[in-house]
């Protein structure tokens, strides 16, 4: 009888990893923005060579460049028999293409939520557009959005890599089965204690090949259906174009509140809100 192959979603953004503290170092004109996507890349495939060794036979590995446009990874230096997904506009962007043929998601470099003290660059899918997104009555980040995603789909997250504060927030929301390597010490929003890169990348290894081989241990994570959703914008600007969205209802100057019946609803609602806003900081500057 043949054995199953673990099938592995990542999903990687690139503030969480070891040797970023500002956003000064990752935008395009950076002189610094070629040896972080190197570093990046490097992250990535630690989890790839952990995955690869836990004994356990692997069968695809999806890496999904989740920060910005998704073009960060250097494709040419991963570690072969993988493939990348890259480019924007996605329908699901950072999570754009699990599915339930996947068994195990790997979140690699993320952050903490939109207003964590001391996290490294903290935001929620949106700086320049979102102020706060509460789920149920409670503030998520990304982490969070982006487990349930998985969890529509029974795939649960197995190992998180990031910030300190961002350990703290994916320990409380996804509990301590699931594995994590803190890549840095947040000391304010642009400043950090980093880790050196090379004992991070060590550090992924070991606990990706540990998520796989306790695979039977992991339960997805999910959000209490219908989903209630209270978003809040940076500006009243970009909530005066957010406001002709069907569905959703304006309470005051930033703040919006809509039910959606599943976290892929409410996962199209957030994104297109972020594209809106997007459009409001172009054309109403």
């Amino acid at each position: 009888m043949p054995t199953h192959k673990t099938n592995i979603f990542i999903s990687f953004d690139i503030e969480g990893i070891s040797a970023v503290s500002s956003w000064r170092e990752v935008k395009k004109d950076s002189v610094d923005l070629a040896r972080i996507r190197s570093i990046a890349t490097a992250e990535v495939n630690a989890a790839i060579r952990g995955a690869r060794m836990s004994k356990q036979p692997v069968g695809s590995i999806t890496i999904c460049d989740a920060h910005a446009s998704g073009e960060n990874v250097i494709i040419e230096d991963l570690e072969p028999g993988v493939t990348l997904i890259k480019g924007t506009p996605r329908k699901y962007y950072m999570m754009h293409g699990i599915s339930k043929e996947y068994d195990v998601v790997f979140l690699i470099g993320y952050h903490a939520m939109a207003g964590t003290k001391a996290g490294g660059m903290d935001h929620t899918y949106s700086s320049a557009s979102i102020y706060s997104v509460k789920i149920n009555g409670r503030s998520v980040g990304e982490t969070e959005i982006n487990a349930a995603l998985a969890g529509f789909y029974r795939v649960p997250v197995g190992l998180v890599s990031g910030d300190d504060r961002l350990i703290d927030e994916a320990t409380l929301f996804l509990g301590r089965q699931v594995e994590t390597v803190i890549t840095k010490y947040g000391i304010s929003r642009s400043a950090a204690r980093c880790r050196h890169p090379r004992d991070v990348h060590k550090e992924i290894e070991a606990k990706a090949a540990k998520a796989i081989q306790k695979l039977r241990e992991l339960k997805p994570f999910t959000f209490k259906l219908p989903i209630r959703a209270e978003i809040d914008l940076v500006s009243s600007s970009i909530a005066d174009v957010v406001e002709m969205v069907p569905g959703i209802k304006r309470v005051n100057g930033r703040r919006f509140v809509f039910r959606a019946k599943d976290i892929l609803e409410f996962y199209r609602i957030l994104r297109l809100m972020c594209c809106l806003g997007m459009y409001a900081n172009t054309v109403l500057v």
